[in-house]
């Protein structure tokens, strides 16, 4: 039996010097230090090809060429997330959850999201928090169904405590709260450089 390892998980945890005295209770050196974590993404695996169908007749009819693909349509500007103070960027070209135990996508999530896990200590944050996504040029956020719940905070205005499963279109320049003290926010996305013709 062979094992997998998932070594794309996406974990952000606090230096073993600054871990609090109480398991669950934050430091003031842990809150303060945000570029003490490291960060590890959870991307999708690509579906495996599929075998032909076998077909019970065998016909000799040329089959015309399929047609040329069109070139997709062009998006506006591509964004993507990161936990304020860390490094890591995650792109938002296909969804993000966020969580302690974000798991292996649910049946009919598609596409299949990256998975951003962050420490099992930061107990405010729930095992599958929030879903966030670009959906054209809209930035979506999610709850889903957290226990300390998500707080959108726009540049100006009252933030907004969303419910168990709402959502909400988010500006770029919101941040996204995830319990108590978990911040994510947006930076325009790194374009990726096309492969040489």
């Amino acid at each position: 039996m062979t094992e997998q390892h998932d070594d794309e998980a996406t974990v952000i945890r606090p230096r073993r010097s600054d871990a609090p005295s109480r398991p669950g209770v934050p430091s003031g050196a842990e809150l303060e230090d945000a570029e003490a974590t490291v960060i590890r993404l959870i991307e999708p695996r690509p579906p495996a090809p599929r075998a032909p169908l076998p077909t019970e007749r065998r016909t000799s009819v040329p089959t015309p060429p399929p047609p040329a693909a069109a070139e997709p349509a062009p998006t506006g500007a591509g964004w993507a997330v990161r936990v304020r103070g860390a490094t890591p960027v995650v792109q938002l070209d296909r969804p993000v959850v966020v969580g302690r135990r974000p798991g292996p996508p649910r049946p009919g999530e598609h596409p299949e999201p990256r998975r951003l896990v962050v420490p099992a200590d930061c107990a405010d944050v729930s095992a599958r928090h929030a879903r966030i996504e670009q959906l054209g040029e809209t930035l979506v956020v999610v709850d889903l169904g957290s226990t300390n719940g998500t707080v959108v905070h726009w540049s100006s205005g009252a933030p907004l405590r969303l419910r168990p499963g709402e959502s909400t279109a988010v500006l770029p320049d919101a941040v996204i709260e995830l319990g108590e003290r978990l911040i994510l926010e947006f930076l325009p996305a790194t374009p990726t450089p096309e492969p040489p013709s």
